[in-house]
């Protein structure tokens, strides 16, 4: 089987929750995947597998210049992950679910949510959601991109 090659970043889409054009960073270094939210609270329960679990409110940034520019997602909790952050300090961060698009990558992706305000990229694609789906070309970018402009092109 030949997987698709993806740059080190890329544009991706989060349909479900109405966020598209993500700027993201390709980490193969990081083991899971993580979201950047300005703001989350609990604003209910759900039950999975025998846990009662919350549903979080998350206000997404969808741009780092424009701050009024965002998205309101509920979702509900998945489960829990310690997670080493760049300072290499551990936090426990919320699991969520959603549906994650980005060129021939289309998949359901466990996400953690957190506050990335001080990075460049407001999401990190760690090996989980792409293990087994593409590879990754840490010499290319924004392969998605000039592939989407190839095929409006030949239109």
């Amino acid at each position: 089987m030949i997987l698709p090659v993806l740059g080190w970043k890329e544009e991706a889409d989060l349909p479900d929750w109405g966020v598209f054009g993500l700027r993201v960073k390709l980490d193969t270094g990081a083991r899971t995947s993580a979201v950047h939210v300005r703001h989350m609270e609990v604003i209910g329960r759900h039950h999975r597998g025998g846990q009662r679990l919350p549903v979080l409110r998350l206000v997404i940034p969808l741009s780092r210049v424009h701050h009024g520019r965002h998205v309101l997602v509920d979702a509900p909790v998945v489960g829990y992950k310690n997670v080493r952050d760049t300072s290499a300090k551990a936090e426990r961060r919320p699991v969520v679910r959603t549906r994650l698009v980005c060129g021939p990558l289309d998949r359901e992706i466990d996400v953690t949510v957190t506050d990335r305000s001080g990075m460049i990229f407001r999401m990190i694609l760690g090996r989980q959601a792409l293990a087994g789906q593409v590879l990754v070309d840490a010499g290319r970018g924004y392969t998605t991109r000039a592939a989407a402009a190839t095929r409006k092109a030949r239109r």
